[in-house]
């Protein structure tokens, strides 16, 4: 028995445990899902005929455009790296006057991702640089060429310096970008830089230099301040330059493959970790070797011009650009940048928390109306609480018989018995009906037990002067406050009947083998909505509402065909809806908590509340067809309790209740017995 227990216990905690990992599963894929970018849009199968493209050695196509003099006969060819949310169409001062002066061949073409170039993956600085040279390669541009880029576009010209300086005629940098984790940048100019920016702008950028498998998520969350807008970091020139170049179509067709793979991928590259710093690069150019590099920084909100001018420094326009040779060893990262990544690091935490929160944390109850009292007599408990209730039968003081009806599982003080004017007459009956805590037009009880359910009908039957003694009788789920009575008030009792009642399938003194036998009665999924209730109570809201596992709880599944046809004649769903008003949790869910919860007691720890000199009885009703509760539980409960009466009804369901017959019978065993 000990041996059989303690297997039971390790097999319902590895059961609990598996629930458990695979909430915590669930949740990382919810975190997975959102932080994980989505696919490129495809571009269109007729792209080529649009745009004129070149195949790479990887597969990959770029998207050009050409533009001057012939490349054969000109003088100077500039390759154009366009900046970010950009593309090859960026519109430039080109003149006609210009290219004839200086005999120049212009080649704009799109970066990885924007416009209608393919996306790489693997994008980084260093694919950007070979990009470049393979496309001046398939376009057969010659051995040299002039690379210009702007902003953040620029960063490829680094790369250009670094990776294929043999491959240059000169680089232009305009506005170039300041990558604010060079290493050999003194610390202090870098964080002058950064703070030039908006906060806003520089979380994006720490977020995509420590974290760049967060960027898509940051890029698109709601949680934190994430005004991105451009103006704020413009001039007033920047921004009437906009308005006239920057047109929403124009911006569209940019980002026609989706904003990660184009824009966000930009910035990672940008602003990721470099195998190199600007002031560690040579100087590609010779006496013999003819070329410069110019680099333009102008009096920006984005660029600080202090640290580009000290950091690079430039020679006279007539001789090539020389990088100043010092050394600066800094930290990559500076103890308040990491700081601020540990900050946003414990926020997701925290709201990865506050989400899961929201998610197993129960909705309030509906309010019900103020007119209620109107529509149901209620009485107020001690606690402010208030019992719906309804009368029917003899007057209570002069009934001989005063029988409390205990509604069942997503039912109320409405549900509907064959109460005949016949059978009351006969055995002089009070019966009262209410509604438990939370269903119907009883209020809800936030701490709702199996002892507070029991002390309510105490207090009910008080507050309407039924006496000192009273029947209690429950139905199916609604049964366990009557074994609560039993336990807890068995003083006021005159009887007691259970109908089709519960097992509770953690009872301790029942054997396990039975009660295991009795859950593997239930489909799996109700199995499951059990264990919940029992193990994390706490967690039973997200699993009744949850879309993740299968959860098909049709109680169709455990009725006979009798039960069904009774339910769809006593079960309509105005009626339903009137029983769950206050919400389904504080009702039918908090049922199940108290009814499969951890009890106080076992129903064969019970004794016998009735003697020789107090007479009573208590009747345990059995359907032989029912679907949901096993027999031999039940019928080792009255073994262990031989003063309760065990009914075996043959050839009826767990709706047993609701046949006239089977509730005739009931209430006589009751009133006489």
């Amino acid at each position: 028995n000990g041996l059989t227990t303690l297997f039971v216990y390790v097999l319902s905690a590895g059961v609990m445990m598996f629930l458990l990992l695979a909430i915590v599963g669930l949740i990382s894929y919810y975190v997975y899902k959102s932080i994980k970018p989505p696919p490129p849009i495809p571009l269109p199968e007729n792209v080529s005929k649009k745009s004129l493209r070149v195949e790479l050695s990887d597969g990959r196509h770029i998207a050009y455009r050409e533009l001057g003099c012939p490349k054969d006969e000109a003088k100077n060819k500039i390759i154009i790296i366009h900046g970010y949310a950009n593309s090859k169409e960026v519109d430039l001062y080109t003149t006609q006057e210009m290219i004839d002066e200086f005999k120049i061949y212009f080649l704009f073409f799109d970066r990885a991702g924007h416009g209608e170039s393919d996306p790489n993956p693997s994008r980084t600085l260093k694919t950007d640089t070979y990009d470049i040279e393979e496309l001046a390669d398939k376009l057969q541009l010659g051995p040299k060429f002039h690379v210009l880029g702007m902003s953040l576009g620029a960063y490829p010209v680094y790369g250009c310096l670094k990776y294929i300086p043999h491959r240059l005629s000169g680089a232009s940098l305009v506005v170039p970008l300041i990558n604010f984790w060079w290493r050999r940048i003194p610390q202090n100019l870098l964080n002058a830089a950064i703070k030039k920016l908006p906060f806003a702008f520089q979380m994006i950028l720490r977020v995509a230099h420590y974290c760049p498998w967060l960027l898509y998520w940051w890029m698109t969350q709601k949680w934190f301040p994430n005004d991105r807008d451009p103006k704020k970091i413009w001039t007033e020139r920047d921004i009437e330059l906009s308005k006239i170049y920057y047109k929403k179509s124009y911006m569209d067709a940019v980002k026609r493959q989706g904003e990660y793979v184009s824009c966000y991928q930009d910035i990672i590259a940008g602003y990721g970790n470099w195998e190199f710093d600007p002031t560690e690069l040579s100087n590609p150019f010779t006496d013999t070797n003819k070329g410069s590099v110019h680099m333009c920084s102008m009096r920006s909100l984005m660029l600080d011009t202090g640290l580009s001018m000290r950091s690079i420094i430039s020679k006279p326009s007539s001789k090539p650009l020389m990088f100043k040779p010092e050394f600066y060893f800094t930290l990559t990262t500076s103890p308040k940048s990491s700081g601020q990544m540990m900050l946003l690091l414990l926020a997701i935490v925290g709201l990865t928390s506050y989400y899961v929160y929201k998610l197993i944390k129960p909705p309030p109850p509906i309010p019900l109306p103020e007119n209620v009292t109107k529509k149901s007599p209620r009485i107020k408990l001690s606690d402010g609480r208030h019992i719906a209730y309804k009368e029917l039968g003899f007057p209570k003081d002069e009934a001989k018989n005063k029988i409390i009806v205990i509604h069942g599982y997503a039912n109320s003080k409405d549900v509907d018995l064959y109460t005949t004017q016949e059978m009351i007459g006969e055995f002089k009956i009070y019966f009262l009906f209410f509604d438990r805590a939370g269903y119907g037009e009883s209020d809800p009880n936030p701490s709702r037990t199996l002892k507070t359910d029991t002390y309510d009908i105490e207090e009910l039957a008080d507050k309407l002067q039924l006496g000192p003694r009273f029947h209690v009788l429950g139905m199916s789920l609604g049964a366990y406050p009557v074994y609560g009575c039993l336990k807890y008030i068995p003083h006021r009792l005159s009887g007691a009947s259970l109908a089709v009642p519960l097992i509770n399938f953690w009872w301790r003194r029942i054997p396990q083998n039975l009660l295991n036998a009795a859950i593997k009665k239930l489909p799996f999924e109700f199995q499951m909505t059990l264990r919940v209730a029992h193990y994390c109570p706490w967690l039973l809201y997200w699993w009744m509402t949850q879309k993740w596992f299968p959860s098909n709880r049709d109680p169709k599944k455990t009725l006979t065909e009798r039960d069904i046809e009774l339910s769809e004649t006593y079960s309509k769903q105005s009626y339903k809806d009137a029983v769950l008003r206050q919400g389904e949790y504080v009702s039918s869910q908090r049922d199940i908590i108290a009814g499969y919860g951890n009890w106080e007691f076992d129903p064969t720890e019970l004794s016998n509340p009735f003697s020789d000199t107090n007479k009573g009885s208590v009747h345990i009703w059995c359907a032989l067809d029912d679907k949901q509760i096993l027999r031999d539980v039940l019928v080792y409960i009255c073994d262990k309790l031989p003063w309760i009466k065990f009914h075996e009804v043959p050839h009826a369901g767990h709706w047993i209740i609701h046949e006239k017959r089977h509730f005739e019978a009931i209430i006589k065993a009751a009133c006489t017995e």
